[in-house]
């Protein structure tokens, strides 16, 4: 498909002339339309929300932006929970999912009232010894490990990645933090970034909701979220063509339908 830039040379050139360079120009438009074009894909979950990686751009007039469309922000570090905070950003609308994490950035999260996404079992003690308690919500991140593939072919290699938790050590953190007197569970997993397939969400939702019923099964633990990560890409060749946020939501939608829906998980 033809590929047009929003904005003329002319226009640049013009721009130039006031401002110097480097500078970036930004899209308000499109982003704007973007936004609102993933709130219309997941439109049928009335629980559903965004949460922008704040590491991809933090420029706090975009997040701005994205908070008008109901966003929270997805943060990896100190920095951006700062960031998060000075914006006004506290509590749920925050996940806070690091994977080497010092004493100080988890006493800051729950200072904010952050969501902390575990990456590894032996953070639960780190983190109530830096803080003091376990939250009473939580969340957990998976890693399938092996090899994820998709219908179109092989996505990526998770078992070589370093974020998650393999199903038995998921397991056994999920006990502990019950015990513990966590209330809300949460579930993540990040296979893949940037893809340019309609197929990877719904693939990863199936994985994740098909664990969800084998969590609520076995441990007695229903989710109170379910947080799908990874990236819709951009087709940066000139025959590739761009995802589809409304088939991808609807192929969400479906897995939803076919494995959340029959087990009384739908709420």
């Amino acid at each position: 498909m033809a590929k047009r830039c929003f904005v003329t040379k002319e226009k640049i050139e013009e721009i130039k002339k006031e401002i110097p360079t480097p500078f970036h120009i930004y899209d308000e438009k499109g982003i704007r339309e973007n936004a609102a074009k993933v709130k219309e894909a997941f439109s049928w979950n009335p629980g559903f929300r965004e949460y922008y990686a704040v590491k991809a751009n933090p420029n706090p007039f975009l997040i701005n932006i994205l908070r008008e469309y109901g966003c929270g922000l997805d943060c990896s570090s100190l920095t951006e929970l700062m960031l998060s905070k000075e914006l006004g950003v506290t509590g749920e609308m925050i996940m806070f999912s690091s994977n080497d994490t010092p004493a100080e950035e988890f006493k800051y999260a729950a200072e904010v009232g952050a969501t902390i996404n575990l990456d590894d079992i032996t953070h639960i003690e780190f983190l109530e010894d830096a803080i003091g308690y376990i939250p009473k919500r939580m969340s957990v991140r998976y890693n399938p490990g092996g090899v994820y593939s998709v219908s179109n072919g092989i996505m990526d290699n998770p078992g070589d990645a370093k974020y998650g938790m393999t199903k038995e050590q998921l397991f056994d953190a999920l006990k502990f933090l019950n015990k513990k007197g966590v209330e809300e569970f949460g579930l993540h997993s990040f296979l893949v970034s940037n893809t340019v397939t309609n197929d990877y969400y719904p693939a990863l939702a199936k994985t994740l909701f098909e664990l969800a019923v084998e969590i609520k099964d076995k441990l007695g633990i229903k989710l109170s979220f379910i947080n799908l990560s990874g990236g819709v890409g951009i087709p940066y060749e000139p025959d590739k063509e761009p995802n589809d946020i409304l088939v991808i939501g609807d192929g969400v939608h479906k897995v939803y339908d076919e494995i959340l829906v029959p087990n009384g998980m739908d709420n």
